[in-house]
């Protein structure tokens, strides 16, 4: 995909992978719009990258999902690629009760968010010459994290659902892109005894 001109949707755009692809994108020449639930994270994004549209949205929520929709076509006139990056990490056991609400909250963001925006934006996106979906996974889709449970079998459905999706699709003008990075420094990453002696990528842009 050549970047140039392309308009892009990314959630969970405010910090870490997704900012630093947002910022790689714009640096190529494509209008970004990022959207994310914190605020304030959101808006120093874009005081560090003044080009950066961001909007404050949810994934989890039906209405916040069609309100970035609508935010995308006024923004960026529309949407060519759409990329499902927002998701919560969280090191929990299964057998204590009050870890239920923390992994249904995993579940609404990490793999029914991507399906929500997917669905809302399809119509949007196959207006698009090119349409390209694009779903972060994870290694843990494939071998789980004992100690993270819910979200590795979140990004194993996702890893399911995104070859089903590329099935469906596969008469239409769109691309669907599973995007496995490795371990990156980010957030979700920090002060993970898991990771301790792997070899770390920066997301940030090498120049």
């Amino acid at each position: 995909m050549n970047p140039t001109g392309k308009r892009i949707v990314i959630t969970g755009g405010s910090i870490g992978i997704g900012l630093e692809l947002a910022k790689a994108l714009i640096a190529e020449g494509a209008q970004v719009l990022v959207c994310a639930r914190n605020r304030p994270a959101l808006e120093a994004a874009q005081q560090n990258t003044p080009s950066l549209a961001i909007a404050q949205c949810d994934v989890a929520r039906d209405d916040q999902v069609s309100a970035l929709l609508e935010t995308a076509r006024s923004t960026l006139g529309g949407v060519d690629v759409l990329i499902n990056n927002a998701a919560v990490f969280r090191r929990l056991d299964i057998l204590e009760r009050s870890t239920l609400e923390s992994q249904l909250e995993e579940i609404d963001i990490n793999l029914k968010g991507p399906v929500r925006v997917t669905g809302v934006f399809l119509p949007e996106l196959l207006r698009s010459e090119e349409p390209i979906i694009v779903n972060l996974t994870s290694a843990l889709g494939y071998a789980p994290m004992a100690a993270a449970p819910t979200y590795s079998a979140t990004k194993a459905a996702i890893n399911s659902w995104t070859i089903s999706l590329r099935h469906q699709l596969r008469h239409s003008k769109a691309r669907v892109v599973l995007l496995s990075p490795p371990v990156v420094d980010t957030r979700m990453n920090a002060d993970n005894p898991d990771v301790e002696g792997m070899k770390i990528m920066t997301a940030r842009r090498s120049r």
